[in-house]
Formats: structure tokens, C-alpha cells, sequence
């Protein structure tokens, strides 16, 4: 995972080359990606760095969204951002389609409601042991997905709330992704439309641009000869309409595509290595402990509920680019993964023991 991260590091920062230089302003924006992730992904394997500390996470987000929520909620109720006396948020509030979309400190409704939708799987985590605290945050979760008035939190919610439901099933998990890819594929040709514009259905509050979201993809893979090799810096021609502050380029809702016109196909490809990575590891140690023994039931639980945070995001990422904070909430996982898979003293286990080899 550490060269992964390393080589995602690399190819974003080498495309921003790929570009005439103006002031070093590609290359700068490419630099602050490769920080951003770098930055939350070394913070979670220098504190996240055994199945303890997966607890206690659990329990700080817990804190901190139940806050969150309320702020969140007052801004829906009063059109004002409370948030706007620490700086850097607007006083004025999103207003679409008559709904108020509480943004809190994020950039976008959409983002602040996600974060909150994504926190649910950690949540469950405390179900037994800290009830009346899971309760209290996953009622301030609920308050922070409807003030945002945006379908994405839902779904991310509902997916990651799916997710957990599915433990149950969690031997026959591999059977059952295999049939559904197996159905979207059939359903790919069996309707006119490819079976991405399935996104232009859901609607949950109104307003909601699901078309937007599966045009887009159409046209990412229609332009896919501009891109795919160090990304682009124009891409207004691919959608009929545009974004007011950047003239340049049309609104990228898909994380997939973002990095794909941020550093080429590679870095899509390096983040889709990633997670599946990811999903292996977890899925190999959840296997290792339920061959183990009944008493590793809890920790095989909490092990799926972090399956369940990185399913969550992983379909979110269709329907959302993350920028600004928005990074440490998916790549403080994926570098919490390793600690929680291989806690700190099986590693350093294993490297005193090569020393010995050595020796």
C-alpha cells in the first residue's frame, strides 16, 4: 500500500509537466493533491496503527459529527452559516429549487452530507459497547444528510447502511458480486442507454442531476483521446453548459474522472488498484479470523464495517469529485487499513524475526 500510494503520488505530479508552463500552475495544483493524500494517508498509518486506535477513531468521529450535525441543521433552518465566524465559508446559504442546502465547512452540500453518510459504518462500530453515543451521532448523521437536500448522501448512506446488513451473507459476499456484475452487464445490453444513466433515477429530494452524472461518463469516454495519457485542461466542450468560475471546464461530479483529467488513465487506474487493495486485504484477514476462532466475532464485525465505509465511497465516487478536506475522510481509511489488518506488533514481529533470519 505504501508504493501504491507512492506511485499515485508520482504519476499526479509527473502529468502536471505534460502541460506549457504558466507560472508552474499545472504542476502546482498536481503537488497539492499528491500532498493532500500523501498528508491523511502517513497520519493514518502513524496513529492508526492497530485495532485499538480503530476504536477509538470510532469514537472521535462519533464526537465530532454530532456538532457537526446541529450546525448543520441551524443552517438549514436559518440560511446562515454558523461556520462563517471561523473564516472561509460565505454567509450566504445554497438555495435550489426552494430547498436551503446546508454546506457546513465543506465546499459543497453534497460533500458535507457525504462525510456525514460516510461516517455511518463507524458508527455501528459502538453499537454495543457505547450505544447511547452511536445513537445521539447517527441521529446528528441523519440531521447533517437532510440539511445537505442532496440525493448523493442518500444513497452513500443506503449503501453503506446495505453494506453492513449484508454481514450476514458476508461468506456468500464473492457469489453475489459475481452475479451482479454479471446483471449489469446483461442490463448494459439489454436497455437503449449504458447502465450508468441508472443514476439519472435516483432522485430523493428533487432537483437532483443524476443525467448529468451518466452524461458525463458518456463523454469521458468519448474524449477519452484527450486525456487519457497525462489528462487535459479543457473540457468545457464536453457538456452543453459550463461552470461560471472556470470557463475552461464543465462540473467533473465523478472522482474517477476528475483524477483521470487531473493526471491521465494511470492515476484512475493507481486509485482503482487501491481500493481493490484494499478490499482484499480486509477480506483476506476477516477470512483468517473467523477460521480462528468465535471469540474474533467482534473484531471480524468491525473489520466489514470498515468494508462497508470503503463500498460507500467507493459509489459515491460516481457521483462526486472530493477536494478540500474531503480527502481525509476517504485516504485516512485506506491508510488505516493496514494497521487495523496487520496491527503494529505482528509487524514488528515479523521484521525482528527477518533480522534474526539475517543474522
Amino acid at each position: 500500500m505504501d508504493r501504491l500510494i507512492a506511485l499515485f503520488g508520482c504519476v499526479a505530479l509527473l502529468s502536471g509537466f505534460a502541460y506549457p508552463w504558466d507560472g508552474g500552475a499545472a504542476f502546482i495544483t498536481r503537488l497539492r493533491i499528491a500532498m493532500d493524500v500523501a498528508g491523511a494517508y502517513l497520519f493514518a498509518r502513524a496513529y492508526l496503527a492497530d485495532r485499538d486506535a480503530l476504536g477509538r477513531f470510532a469514537i472521535g468521529l462519533a464526537i465530532v459529527i454530532i456538532p457537526f450535525g446541529l450546525m448543520m441543521l441551524y443552517e438549514r433552518l436559518t440560511a446562515t452559516n454558523p461556520y462563517r465566524l471561523l473564516g472561509g465559508q460565505s454567509l450566504v446559504t445554497i438555495v435550489r429549487d426552494g430547498r436551503i442546502r446546508a454546506q457546513g465547512t465543506f465546499g459543497t452540500p453534497i460533500l458535507a452530507g457525504t462525510v456525514a453518510a460516510a461516517s455511518l459504518p463507524f458508527l455501528v462500530m459502538l453499537w454495543r459497547e457505547r450505544r447511547g453515543l452511536a445513537i445521539v451521532a447517527m441521529v446528528a448523521v441523519a440531521l447533517a444528510i437532510f440539511s445537505s437536500s442532496s440525493s448523493g448522501p442518500i444513497a452513500t448512506a443506503m449503501v453503506g447502511a446495505g453494506m453492513i446488513y449484508a454481514w450476514r451473507w458476508r461468506e456468500r459476499m464473492g457469489m453475489i458480486l459475481v452475479w451482479s456484475v454479471v446483471g449489469l452487464v446483461l442490463l448494459n445490453f439489454i436497455k437503449e442507454r449504458p447502465v450508468w444513466y441508472l443514476m439519472a433515477l435516483m432522485d430523493f429530494v428533487g432537483g437532483s442531476t443524476g443525467w448529468h452524472r451518466a452524461y458525463l461518463i458518456d463523454m469521458a469516454i468519448k474524449h477519452i483521446d484527450e486525456w487519457w495519457a497525462f489528462g487535459t485542461n479543457f473540457t468545457r466542450h464536453w457538456m452543453p453548459y459550463g461552470l461560471v468560475s472556470d470557463p475552461f471546464n464543465c462540473d467533473i461530479t465523478n472522482y474517477y474522472i476528475q483524477l483521470g483529467v487531473t493526471g491521465g488513465l494511470a492515476l484512475t487506474a493507481v486509485l482503482v488498484v487501491i481500493q481493490w487493495f484494499s478490499f482484499r486485504m480486509l477480506g483476506n484477514e476477516i477470512i483468517g479470523l473467523s477460521s480462528r476462532s468465535m471469540r474474533d466475532e467482534r473484531e471480524n464485525f468491525h473489520l466489514w464495517c470498515l468494508v462497508s465505509a470503503l463500498a460507500a465511497h467507493a459509489v459515491t465516487f460516481l457521483s462526486i469529485s472530493y477536494f478540500d478536506q474531503m480527502h481525509v475522510f476517504f485516504w485516512v481509511l485506506i491508510g488505516g487499513v493496514s494497521g487495523f489488518v496487520v496491527p503494529a506488533e505482528r509487524r514488528i514481529g515479523r521484521r525482528f524475526s527477518a533480522m534474526q533470519a539475517v543474522a
